[in-house]
């Protein structure tokens, strides 16, 4: 009740513009779960689990747990004990860290954990204005680490496993019962099934008694926002001293302080609790294992993420080319008002932090990004990140982060997303290992570009009503490209020799400060 009355009194201290946008933004995070039989028909259904954090906290995840095994062809379906292994995705939603909810994703979560077979967490992280960075990043984290904690040594990684095993022992339950009802014409139906099953090597007879989640495939996701926090997870940034965020500055202690210089937004009350960020003179290196100990491929789908935070929504560049797909644009746009965005934004994201790199991951040198990271990144044309998201690329091509794109205009020789192998695989191995050698390995995961051309920022998630057949399609095209991305990578390696955590090595990170750096060197190479 104290934390509801915190938040009650906080939000009354808000600016009146503030206090009825945050009203409009937060009202899907109270739809009921109910609701996903109707725009998530197929299923699984989720459920929620409060999961402990740090300071007391505990973060709503929305849990999808698979109806049966799938073969991935990698032959391990199966634990020591007979456990049911499941491999883990782990996924965040989009709006700015401002709004935004799992309910959002529960098509495309339900659409991972049935052809996957995985285990599906989608993260209600914590956004403004009730929180502010780096909140949402500490609350991955924690996720995260959770996943990891294979002994549920921490309190997490036990509620984690134990809820995920309550709700399957429930399910099962369920199932029986059903089947006792349906009488014997039913039953006999269902054990035919199941010994085919069984035959098949898809189900063993405990399969549904303990699932054994398996970090060791694991899969990351994200959705805008929720593509930077992605990012975020499999970065070791290294010390960034330009940030002095151990105090808190005299400035913000007058009502009137300069928004320029202030380290937390001006709409935050003095006796609201900051959320501190770690001591930026200190590198702060990702939660991952090193690749050394788990050198098989991570893969990381980023559906047009923002990368870069330095501009507000309204300040982006005015015109949406030179990109990719239209190299030699000159295209004007009208100048933008701010919008929802931009007035909210600040309420999580104050300006003095912006450039920092887990604000602004595209900033981060690609050294210092996981090395058994592979990345798929969605980006369509009409999304106004567009020209951060390819300069990115172009930093990350330049550092020797393969892959193949897909343009999808219909210009000749495109990539059409299949028949493309990057990476190191049991299907290219010699028979004896001893015999492999390290120019059969590549140095990282690679990056692969997917262009969605004529379609809208977030168009992934929009219900299906409000596409039109292009986008649909584009959609469908985009979503099994995922899920054979998925699939591929997860029988894949990465070089480890040379790898590993560097995080005690990392050299102080210099923040560009000019936001248009890059642009201009990396616009020929776009369409190439």
């Amino acid at each position: 009740m104290s934390s509801v009355f915190q938040h009650l009194t906080y939000f009354f201290k808000l600016p009146f513009h503030i206090q009825w946008r945050t009203v409009l933004v937060q009202l899907p995070r109270w739809v009921p779960l109910s609701i996903l039989h109707l725009t998530s028909p197929k299923g699984p259904q989720p459920f929620v689990i409060a999961l402990p954090s740090r300071k007391n906290h505990s973060i709503p995840i929305y849990v999808f747990v698979p109806p049966e095994p799938v073969d991935l062809g990698d032959k391990e379906l199966w634990g020591p004990n007979g456990e049911w292994k499941v491999p883990v995705v782990l996924d965040f939603h989009g709006g700015g860290f401002i709004m935004g909810s799992p309910l959002e994703q529960a098509p495309y979560a339900s659409m991972m954990s049935r052809e996957l077979g995985a285990v599906v967490l989608s993260v209600s992280y914590r956004i403004g204005p009730f929180h502010q960075f780096p909140a949402a990043i500490h609350d991955a984290e924690d996720v995260l680490s959770a996943i990891l904690d294979t002994e549920a040594a921490s309190e997490a990684g036990k509620v984690l496993r134990t809820e995920i095993n309550r709700y399957n022992r429930m399910t099962e339950e369920n199932r029986k019962r059903r089947r006792r009802n349906r009488g014997q014409r039913g039953r006999s139906k269902t054990k035919h099934h199941h010994q085919s099953d069984l035959e098949s090597g898809l189900s063993t007879p405990n399969s549904r008694a303990t699932i054994l989640l398996d970090p060791s495939r694991l899969c990351i996701s994200g959705f805008s926002a929720g593509g930077n926090i992605a990012l975020n997870t499999t970065l070791s940034v290294p010390p960034c001293a330009d940030f002095e965020t151990n105090t808190l500055p005299s400035q913000h202690r007058n009502a009137t302080s300069d928004s320029k210089t202030a380290l937390f937004s001006p709409t935050l009350p003095l006796n609201r609790t900051q959320t501190i960020m770690d001591d930026p003179n200190h590198s702060w290196p990702t939660v991952l294992p090193p690749p050394q100990s788990q050198p098989r491929f991570l893969p990381l789908l980023l559906f047009y993420p923002s990368l870069d935070a330095r501009l507000l929504p309204h300040q982006r560049p005015k015109r949406p080319l030179p990109n990719s797909l239209h190299p030699d644009s000159r295209k004007q746009e009208k100048p933008k008002t701010p919008g929802l965005f931009s007035i909210m934004s600040p309420t999580y994201l104050p300006k003095r932090l912006r450039a920092h790199p887990r604000a602004s991951p595209g900033l981060v040198r690609p050294e210092d990004v996981q090395r058994n990271a592979t990345i798929l990144l969605v980006l369509p044309e009409k999304d106004s990140l567009a020209v951060q998201s390819d300069v990115w690329v172009d930093k990350m091509r330049r550092a020797g982060w393969d892959g193949p794109v897909r343009f999808g205009d219909g210009r000749e020789g495109d990539w059409d997303g299949r028949g493309y192998g990057y990476g190191y695989g049991p299907g290219d191995r010699p028979t004896d290992p001893s015999q492999s050698t390290d120019e059969q390995k590549p140095e990282n995961g690679g990056l692969e570009v997917w262009h969605g051309p004529k379609c809208r920022h977030g168009w992934t998630q929009f219900p299906t009503i409000a596409l039109g057949k292009h986008e649909r399609m584009e959609r469908d095209l985009v979503f099994t490209r995922a899920l054979e991305f998925v699939r591929e990578k997860w029988r894949k390696v990465v070089a480890v020799e040379e790898l590993g955590n560097t995080s005690q090595e990392l050299r102080l990170l210099k923040i560009p400060t000019d936001v248009d750096e890059g642009v201009a060197e990396s616009s020929g190479s776009r369409a190439s």
